[in-house]
């Protein structure tokens, strides 16, 4: 949840939601909160409503919103995205070492977990594929449009 300030004769600030933080950069709101699991959040003017819908659990969160989908510079599940990348790629060196003459990534997500590895490893990092970033989510969007499936 975030806030963007009320303007001259505005009554009250307006309150927006967004799935990434690095959204509100986008439209001047700033970041206030995670909503949390389970909780809606009704807002009219002059009156909110908040409501829990299911007995409380257990919290999970999809470690994919932190490996692949979400921007570096977002804040997902209280943590900054870049640091937890980074945080993968030095925990990947620990359990996985290899002898490598460089570390390269695979961009555009793998480039932070990449350079977390190249520090905890000692390997030099070097770029060595380069993403074109005038067209949309290439791995993806052209399996799909082959007709291709893609698997982990």
């Amino acid at each position: 949840m975030g806030r963007i300030p009320a303007l001259a004769g505005q009554n009250r600030d307006t309150i927006v939601f967004a799935s990434e933080t690095c959204a509100f950069d986008l439209i001047g709101a700033t970041y206030e909160r995670d909503v949390e699991a389970r909780r809606i959040d009704r807002r009219w003017p002059g009156r909110n409503q908040l409501a829990f819908l299911f007995h409380r659990r257990t919290q999970s969160s999809c470690i994919f919103e932190h490996v692949y989908f979400s921007r570096p510079d977002s804040v997902v599940f209280g943590r900054a995205v870049q640091t937890s990348r980074e945080e993968l790629g030095r925990q990947l060196a620990r359990e996985a070492p290899v002898e490598a003459d460089l570390v390269v990534p695979v961009p555009d997500s793998g480039v932070t977990a990449a350079v977390g590895y190249a520090a905890e490893s000692g390997i030099p990092f070097r770029f060595g594929l380069i993403r074109n970033h005038y067209v949309g989510r290439t791995l993806l969007s052209r399996a799909r449009a082959c007709g291709t499936s893609v698997s982990s």
